[in-house]
This record gives structure tokens, sequence and C-alpha cells, in this order.
């Protein structure tokens, strides 16, 4: 147990493509375990909009009031995330060195794969507090654009876990295969 913790947490080294998805797998299915959660059972959020508009030839007013139902990840995902991004980057770490990329690589994918959109999308609010339509238009023009950049970084990162092992030793370490590679 104690050896497998001290894997989750070194960044150094090689991981075998099967080391890698004994890790990866469960991580994630932890993460969309705690994403259904947050999403089926504890609820969206529903909460009353009122929206008045006024005429501008006429001056005359209206109100329409919605009923607005937020879906999106919550608490719970957010934390379970956090505390399984180190095991998960370690272990995605080692596999890019062991097919003999240096491990910054990792971690510009998962950047990419997972943090990319919710930063544009944190700048779009920002933007909201100055100008709503300028932030419309910003998500929009950066939405579908960060949605693709983020699936190609999730099908570089399954491909990672898949390329077998560079053979013998590299500049990482001795292969994880031990003298088979």
């Amino acid at each position: 147990m104690l050896t497998s913790i001290k894997e989750l947490l070194s960044f150094s080294g090689r991981a075998s493509r099967s080391e890698y998805w004994k890790y990866a797998v469960p991580i994630l299915v932890i993460i969309a375990g705690a994403l259904y959660v947050d999403l089926a059972v504890l609820d969206p959020t529903a909460y009353q909009r009122v929206t008045t508009t006024t005429d501008l030839l006429t001056g005359e007013e209206t109100q329409e009031v919605s009923i607005v139902i937020k879906y999106g990840p919550g608490v719970l995902s957010l934390v379970v995330s956090l505390i399984l991004v180190v095991p998960f980057a370690s272990v995605l770490t080692r596999r890019v060195h062991d097919i003999g990329f240096p491990g910054w690589y990792a971690w510009l994918a998962l950047f990419l794969a997972f943090f990319f959109g919710p930063a544009l999308s944190f700048f779009a609010g920002l933007l909201g507090l100055i100008s709503i339509p300028l932030a419309l238009v910003v998500s929009i023009l950066l939405g579908i654009p960060q949605l693709v950049i983020s699936i190609l970084a999730l099908i570089v990162i399954v491909l990672w876990g898949t390329t077998p092992s560079e053979a013998g030793p590299n500049e990482y370490g001795p292969s994880p295969l031990g003298a088979i590679a």
C-alpha cells in the first residue's frame, strides 16, 4: 500500500502502460462518480430570474419571469478533482517519460484538457462584469475552439496511455518492463 502511494506521488522515472491504466482508470472513475453525485444526487440549482425591458419608443416596461436551472459541477466534484489531479499528473508524467517525452508535455495536456475551458469561462465571466454583450461574444468565439482543444488534448492523453514503452533505458530511467523491452 505504501509503495502504491509513493508511486502516485512520484514524478520521476517511468510508468508502463499497465501501471498507467492501473491508476488512471480508478482516478477517472472516481472523478466521474463525484460529478454524477453533483449533477444527479445533489440536484441542480434552480432560481427565479426577473427580466425588465423598456420599449424605447413607448417607454412601456414589461417584466418576464423565468425559472433558471443551473446544471454543472459542484463542490464535491471540484474537491475530488483537486485532490486527484496530483496522482493523475504523476502517473501521466511518468507515462510520458516512458515513451521518451519530457514531463511538461503531460502538464500541458492536463491543462488543455481540464483547466483551459474553465479558465476561459472565468475570463468571460469577468468580462461580463464590464459588458454582458462582450462576454457573450467572447464566449461564443472561444467556446468551440476551446472544446476542440480540450478534446484533442484528451485524445493525446489516451494515445500516450496506449503507446508502447521506449525500448531499454532512456534519460528518465530504466524500462519499467525490465529486460523484456
